[in-house]
């Protein structure tokens, strides 16, 4: 699977693009360390790389890259749930440097289409409390907001 647009494309990430896909995951996440709730997502969210090998390998996740000329500069990963209906967006990350071309929406849209043609009925997407940019992502490509999770250690 690939969409193409002008400025990027967006396609199935592979074995080899493991490496890539981990140093953007690390700009992630000291880019979600100034929001309240990052830690919690960062014990269920950070994976090694022996992790990402077999998700991009897995029939139970989604994951996606972008590229602009021909350099990784984005990547999505979802997670399909066990009754195989529910589609969860836990990771969207465009490199700073790319932002404000739709390399997020066209993530997110990409991982919609793959989604539904695996039989799952609804997509779910994760942002943390005062991410304001990736909650107007998913306000802007039709994602309102349905649920806040409360949470509290005990």
């Amino acid at each position: 699977m690939t969409r193409v647009s002008p400025l990027f494309t967006v396609r199935s990430a592979s074995e080899e693009d493991v490496m890539a896909i981990v140093e953007l995951a690390t700009e992630a996440q000291t880019e979600i360390a100034q929001f309240r709730g990052h830690e919690h997502l960062l014990e269920v969210w950070t994976l090694t790389d022996q992790q990402w090998a077999t998700a991009v390998t897995s029939d139970k996740n989604i994951v996606l890259v972008a590229l602009s000329s021909m350099s990784i500069v984005g990547y999505a990963k979802a997670d399909i749930d066990i009754r195989g209906t529910i589609c969860t967006v836990g990771h969207v990350f465009v490199d700073p440097q790319a932002r404000q071309l739709g390399i997020g929406a066209g993530l997110v849209g990409e991982i919609a289409r793959v989604a539904k043609s695996k039989g799952c009925q609804t997509l779910d997407a994760v942002a943390l409390p005062g991410d304001r940019k990736m909650k107007n992502l998913y306000e802007r490509i039709g994602m309102p907001a349905r649920l806040l999770i409360a949470s509290k250690n005990l």
